[in-house]
Parts: C-alpha cells; structure tokens; sequence
C-alpha cells in the first residue's frame, strides 16, 4: 500500500444521513492499492473513494452499517427478472474508469435535482472537484454505464478487490427517473460481479432510518457489519422486497 497520509480524524461535523447527528470519520489517502489490501479494508468496514479511504467513528452513535450482498446464494427474484426483461433494450458496459464529460453532466444535473437542499451548490458546480474525489488512479476502480440508443444515461464508479466488487457512486439523468435506473445499475453490478466469480458485493454504508438508503435491504442475502464485533452477520433478509 502507497499511504499518502497517516490514518486521522476528522473533524466533527453534521451527519449527512440522520438530522441532529454529527459524523466523524478516520480516514487516510493512498496512492496504490493491492486487490488483497482493498479486500482486507472491505471487510472491516472502510469505504474508498478515488485515494479517499474512510469509515465512521462517529461519537455516541454507530449507524452506518456496511451491508455486502452475499453473491454465491444471490438469485434474482421473479419481480427482479422481470424488471431486467423490461430494460433488456438499454445496453450496460464495465470498463476501466476513465472520466468523461457527460459523467460530470450526469453528476451536476443529478445532484442539482435530488440533492439541493442538503449540499452546498459549490460541491455540485466543482468539476475539478468531482474528479479529484472519484478518478484518482489507485489501480483497483471500474466504471459501469448505461445506455439508451447509444446515449450515456446512467453511470456507476466501482472498486474491485480480489474477491469483491463494491459500490463507490451511482447517477443517473433525471431526465429517465421513471426508469429506476438505480435500481437496474445495482442488479447489473451485482450479476456482474457474480459473472466473474467475485464472492461479495459491497453496497456501502446503510442507515435503517434514512428512506434514501432502504433500497440496499432489498438485494438479499445481504451481511451486515457489526462494528462491536468486527464480524459479518446475515440479515434477517424474511421480510425484504
């Protein structure tokens, strides 16, 4: 591992995810990573963006739960197959992350739509800023796209280890969000990283009280982390849609 800066803490500052928290992260940045030492980081509940490499300490409250979906006994449901019959028109592509324009439109536009109450307008304008964050080589990123008649309508940046894919962003233009193309970009990664013989699928971290983050209970089995215990426990995935 190319360490860039030593393990610290953060700040203190207000949790994006639940209201009245406040979030703190440890967090390091590197350079090069090993499959091996991305797989190791994976599974004690670090996130990595671009050279960003962070998990939560945050004081008093331990919320954000890693959630991986469990590829070896994944299987779509019927409801899922049929999602993926209906969108079977739009073509999905994995490659080598490489930046392009229309990501940062995507971004922008997303971000403007969704998120404009709840982050500063400066972030969102910043394209210098957006790929600094997520396309700073470290070796180990793949990007997932989607497209409609040959126009890129969604995009997802992901990170592959020895033996698991994970989730590091997704967008999608709003212009198709009647498509629940977040929805179609997650089981695509999924089946993908099962098509290639990966064990795990990593969906970030999942909040149970905030809506936004519901969605990632319904890919099932799923493990979520226990932070006490530093260990994987399968969910009780019985009353998951």
């Amino acid at each position: 591992m190319k360490m860039l800066v030593s393990p610290r803490l953060s700040e203190l500052d207000s949790c994006p995810y639940l209201e009245g928290h406040m979030e703190q992260h440890e967090f390091f940045f590197a350079g090069e990573l090993a499959l091996d030492e991305l797989d190791y980081l994976l599974q004690h509940g670090w996130r990595k963006f671009g050279q960003f490499v962070f998990r939560p300490t945050c004081p008093n409250c331990a919320k954000c739960i890693p959630l991986r979906v469990d590829l070896s006994s994944f299987k779509a449901t019927k409801n899922q197959r049929k999602f993926l019959k209906k969108h079977q028109h739009l073509q999905i592509k994995f490659t080598p992350l490489i930046f392009r324009k229309r990501h940062y439109e995507i971004y922008r536009k997303h971000g403007i739509e969704r998120f404009q109450n709840s982050i500063d307008a400066s972030i969102i304008d910043n394209e210098q800023l957006f790929k600094e964050t997520f396309y700073r080589f470290t070796g180990t990123q793949l990007l997932s796209e989607i497209f409609e008649d040959g126009k890129l309508i969604a995009f997802g940046i992901l990170e592959q280890s020895e033996s698991a894919l994970s989730s590091v962003y997704f967008s999608y233009d709003p212009d198709y969000e009647k498509m629940s193309l977040g929805h179609l970009g997650a089981l695509s990664e999924i089946l993908y990283a099962k098509s290639i013989g990966l064990e795990y699928y990593y969906l970030g971290y999942w909040v149970e009280e905030n809506k936004y983050m519901r969605y990632k209970s319904r890919y099932t089995p799923h493990q979520l982390y226990d932070w006490k215990e530093q260990t994987w426990k399968l969910a009780d995935n019985s009353s998951k849609g």
